[in-house]
């Protein structure tokens, strides 16, 4: 599929339909990854790792501890 850039501030931007959006279950404001390899820019869905999500908890965003109830079955607090 042929498409053309568009400005965008500095940058220029490329509209991604909506088919391969649907496809790849990316919607506004997901992370992907774009990279430049020879002549291609290559966008690929972000997959997120446990280290990473980690790397981002600071004692601004940290939420305390949820009470959930009394344990039921065999959970040891």
């Amino acid at each position: 599929m042929r498409v053309r850039l568009s400005k965008w501030g500095h940058s220029l931007a490329v509209r991604i339909p909506r088919a391969f959006a649907e496809q790849l279950g990316v919607t506004d404001g997901s992370a992907i990854e774009i990279m430049a390899t020879g002549e291609r820019i290559v966008l690929k869905k972000s997959k997120y790792t446990l280290q990473g999500l980690l790397d981002g908890v600071t004692l601004e965003n940290l939420h305390g501890e949820t009470d959930t109830g009394v344990p039921v079955g065999r959970e040891e607090w």
